[in-house]
């Protein structure tokens, strides 16, 4: 016991010099850039054809023409001719850090049986805040970088209220750290449930309607009480309608997610019906209604998902239409609201990959919506739609310095985000590595690996994930779980990087090596310090995408 008392002590050590040398190679203030030479599309003015903009503590301190702007003494100077600079992108719905939650089966029959009444199971939580979910991850946030991203609005999934939302600025992996405002809204969804009230549409109206009306009620109660409290019994404490009061009766954001053109007429309805601060999520199906909202005049969230709702005329008459529809039709959606006068934001929505939301930009311009329309849609349009115009969605003196910058036009093919600023921290793009050849080996699934050090042996478990010639996954340890990120297997050769947090700070440790079916080994390496790592597959478990089977 004592032995291993103190080479747990002596690892601990290990990874506490790991954690000084990073301190001391790194300063703890913002720095002050120049980006001088570059041009300018500031979306709030014309464009600047050679610029400077001086970022300084989280801020853009000054903008402008070159030989207008005073460059400081303290600032670092990044040349950016042949650069185009924009403000950061903005998402303004999605769902990235957050984790699937994966149902369990029931193990026998009487799990299966209901143990509660459909109304004692129907508990609806608009009390839950997202930002209590966030898992933020690197691979993620660069990901989304590379796409021109610098803000995004993260949006609880699942059932009817589904709780509220966040908007975060992508400036690193700690959550506290990245939030522009929590929460923003209230969403809900037109979904039923399985076996518990509401089962059908009809339903789920008939419960949105009574729990407003109901929340109606208890907030006039609840204000008369406060100001003639003598001689009146108090009204009940109603955690779900208290949880609604700021929505329905204060007026904040309610964000409705719109699956089709039905669900649109739905959340018009109620929007009116109860005089929301409505929003529409969604809607790809928006230009089949356009009448609706153009009297309605709400603002519009637009998904670049393509893919006709399952209830549509275009996905139940063949696999032809189908196809047609999600090539042609859909992504005609914003030019045709454009075309309408209409303001929207564009937004991933329910997009997983990242890379193709640029794609689906491209293609809506394709169909029409023209170029300077799509960058007001991700950038001033949802800021001011979010209530943060006043900080973010424009390039302008004394806004936060979310700015990136491109080999080319955006929107344009072939163009590339090549450095990108959040909150004034700059974040170089690197270019996804490439493998030079295929894998030898598919090294899916969980492995038990030792690492070797001078001082000591530490056990780990990897669980990894292959797609191609790429590997994230990550890595657990008794010091917590670390993420794989950049990995790449080209015939044996494997290397991939961690981010492992010591003390609060992040590390990066790289691995390279060879891989075989049963094992692993190599060396992870961090500023001359080098660990070796040997390590075996866990036999009977493939880890997939979305799990271990």
């Amino acid at each position: 016991m004592k032995k291993k008392a103190k080479v747990k002590r002596v690892i601990v050590l290990f990874f506490f010099s790991l954690f000084l040398l990073l301190s001391f190679s790194e300063a703890r203030v913002l720095p002050v850039y120049a980006v001088v030479n570059c041009k300018i599309f500031p979306v709030s003015g014309p464009p600047i054809e050679k610029g400077v903009i001086v970022i300084r503590n989280g801020l853009i301190e000054s903008i402008g023409e070159e030989g207008k702007i005073v460059i400081p003494e303290d600032a670092e100077i990044i040349e950016g001719e042949g650069c185009f600079a924009y403000p950061g992108l903005i998402d303004a719905h999605g769902s990235f850090f957050l984790e699937t939650k994966k149902e369990e089966e029931p193990s026998s029959e009487r799990e299966r049986l209901p143990a509660l009444s459909p109304q004692e199971k129907f508990k609806p939580h608009p009390e839950f805040q997202v930002f209590k979910s966030l898992k933020p991850k690197k691979s993620v946030l660069e990901s989304l970088h590379r796409i021109g991203f610098t803000t995004v609005l993260v949006v609880p999934e699942e059932e009817i209220f589904a709780g509220q939302s966040v908007l975060l600025n992508l400036n690193g992996e700690e959550a506290q750290a990245m939030v522009v405002k929590n929460p923003f809204a209230l969403h809900i969804n037109f979904v039923t449930n399985r076996n518990t009230y509401p089962t059908s549409l009809m339903g789920t109206m008939a419960f949105l309607r009574q729990s407003f009306l109901d929340t109606e009620h208890y907030a006039l109660h609840s204000a008369f009480f406060s100001r003639h409290s003598k001689g009146l019994r108090r009204p009940e404490y109603d955690p779900f309608l208290e949880s609604l009061i700021p929505f329905v009766a204060e007026k904040k954001p309610v964000v409705f997610n719109c699956a089709n053109l039905e669900d649109i007429k739905r959340a018009l309805i109620l929007i009116d019906e109860f005089k929301l601060n409505g929003y529409i999520a969604g809607a790809n199906e928006a230009w089949r209604v356009v009448g609706h909202l153009e009297r309605a005049k709400v603002p519009l969230f637009i998904s670049l998902d393509y893919k006709p709702p399952l209830n549509s005329i275009y996905a139940t008459q063949g696999e032809e239409l189908r196809e047609k529809a999600e090539k042609e039709i859909y992504p005609e959606n914003p030019a045709i609201l454009s075309k309408k006068g209409l303001r929207f934001a564009l937004c991933s929505h329910t997009l997983k990959k990242s890379e193709d939301i640029l794609k689906n930009v491209q293609k809506a311009i394709e169909r029409g919506l023209p170029r300077e329309e799509a960058l007001k849609a991700m950038t001033i349009i949802p800021a001011r739609f979010l209530g943060v115009d006043n900080l973010l969605g424009s390039l302008e003196q004394g806004k936060i310095a979310n700015i990136i910058f491109t080999s080319g036009e955006i929107f344009k093919e072939g163009t590339r985000v090549k450095r990108v600023f959040v909150d004034g921290l700059s974040f170089e793009v690197k270019e996804p590595p490439k493998a030079e050849a295929p894998a030898l080996f598919n090294i899916s699934g969980r492995w038990l690996a030792k690492i070797t050090s001078p001082m000591g042996d530490m056990e780990m478990t990897l669980e990894i994930e292959q797609e191609g010639n790429s590997i994230l996954g990550k890595i657990l340890s008794e010091f917590g779980q670390w993420e794989i990120t950049d990995g790449l297997i080209t015939g044996k050769e494997l290397s991939f990087t961690i981010s492992a947090m010591i003390m609060g700070e992040t590390v990066e440790l790289t691995f390279k090596g060879e891989a075989e079916m049963d094992s692993l080994v190599g060396t992870f390496s961090f500023m001359g310090i080098t660990a070796a790592m040997r390590a075996t597959r866990i036999p009977g478990e493939n880890f997939k995408r979305g799990g271990i089977r």
